[in-house]
């Protein structure tokens, strides 16, 4: 009988690696150098460099990766992110139907405009979709030993856009509202607004952008003004610099080619009680690949 079953096993194996269909693997990726300086902190000089594959492995099925490679290039204990070494921060399969992606594995986790989540490396899985022009996401997973759970909403009204978001870690429930209008040609104000329940903090970052950098020779400007309390976001958000802070970052993007672009941005601002300076100064070159 088990003869049977492992023969039945085989064959069924065999079979279906006959029938799949197998497309190449498409590689991308960028590298980045960057400089940052926090006001009574060291310098900083890291680079990154991250390769990803994505293939399809049958009908509506496909998988994703993604390496990343971290480089201190101070060759010191400068910086947590510069001694990480190479890690996978993305592997996960995915399936796509009419109106629905789903995803399993270690994903990426983006909730409104990256203030309550901007990270990587969480395990878990995700759905995608779209319902009468409103999108959809939810996600179930875990960060170490802890439970993830997040929903994410997004919809248009002319020329506006709403957004929002929920996230629980463990016991610490957290949500975001989001919006975003142009105020002009090439002229964008985005709007976040984060709020944790569960410790009674919350926060906001407004920003105007002027312009698009796009192709060659193109530039935009940024000037954004936050005030975020200290339990109001953590470690999930898009920078680290806006935990407990508030003030103003001016920032501009330069495109040095179509596939290359050079980010400065200056951070005036303290924490949220002014106890503490919280000024930033950071240049990053990426290059997309």
């Amino acid at each position: 009988m088990k003869k049977k079953l492992l023969a039945a096993t085989v064959l069924a194996a065999l079979t279906f690696s006959s029938a799949s269909v197998f497309a190449a693997p498409v590689f991308s990726g960028d590298a980045n150098i960057e400089y940052n300086k926090d006001e009574g902190q060291k310098a900083t000089l890291t680079n990154r460099i991250r390769l990803v594959a994505d293939a399809d492995i049958v009908e509506n099925f496909y998988i994703h990766g993604r390496m990343v490679m971290n480089n201190n290039l101070k060759g010191e204990d400068s910086s947590a992110v510069g001694n990480r070494g190479t890690e996978a921060e993305q592997i996960y399969l995915g399936a796509r139907f009419t109106n629905l992606d789903l995803k399993v594995g270690k994903q990426p986790l983006w909730l409104g405009k990256g203030l309550l989540a901007d990270v990587n490396g969480i395990s878990g899985v995700s759905a995608n979709t779209v319902i009468d022009g409103i999108g959809l996401v939810g996600f179930f997973g875990k960060d170490a030993k802890q439970d993830v759970f997040a929903a994410d909403m997004n919809a248009a009204l002319g020329a506006a856009n709403f957004g929002a978001s929920y996230l629980k870690k463990e016991d610490v429930k957290r949500y975001g509202l989001n919006f975003d209008t142009k105020l002009a040609e090439n002229t964008v104000f985005n709007f976040e607004y984060v709020k944790n329940t569960t410790n009674k903090a919350d926060g906001y970052l407004a920003e105007v952008k002027f312009g698009n950098a796009v192709k060659k020779g193109d530039i935009d400007y940024a000037l954004s003004y936050r005030n975020i309390e200290a339990d109001a976001i953590d470690g999930y958000t898009t920078n680290g610099n806006y935990i407990d802070s508030k003030g103003f970052r001016v920032k501009a993007n330069y495109k040095i080619s179509d596939a290359s672009t050079l980010t400065v941005y200056q951070d005036i601002a303290q924490t949220e009680n002014g106890n503490q300076d919280k000024n930033r100064t950071n240049v990053e070159f990426v290059v997309n690949f």
